[in-house]
């Protein structure tokens, strides 16, 4: 969990202008935790998984698992070096160096 918070740190993606209240939190006096983005985490060749913002609090409030695919790609990410680069440059190990990049 500590290394997937810390790449929420480093990577934020398909940041929308609206927030995604979690639904799975009951409504009562606290409002519920908010996300608008995604976190990309590189796979296998030609593999990226997608999560949104909001996992780190999926997993710890409402007892979600995700994929061991996942879960091993989070474990296998560099952490330092996605510390020192940021999103359009976070090395993904399967993106050529030539490969052009949208940056918008």
């Amino acid at each position: 969990m500590e290394k997937l918070k810390a790449l929420q740190r480093v990577q934020w993606m398909n940041v929308c202008l609206g927030v995604h209240e979690c639904d799975l939190c009951p409504a009562g006096d606290e409002p519920a935790p908010q996300g608008n983005g995604e976190l990309r985490i590189p796979g296998a060749p030609g593999t990226a998984h997608a999560a949104p913002f909001l996992l780190t609090h999926y997993v710890t409030a409402h007892g979600y698992r995700p994929p061991d695919a996942f879960v091993d790609a989070v474990l296998a990410v560099d952490a330092d070096a996605w510390a020192s680069a940021r999103r359009p440059d976070v090395p993904f190990p399967w993106v050529p160096e030539e490969a052009e990049r949208m940056v918008e």
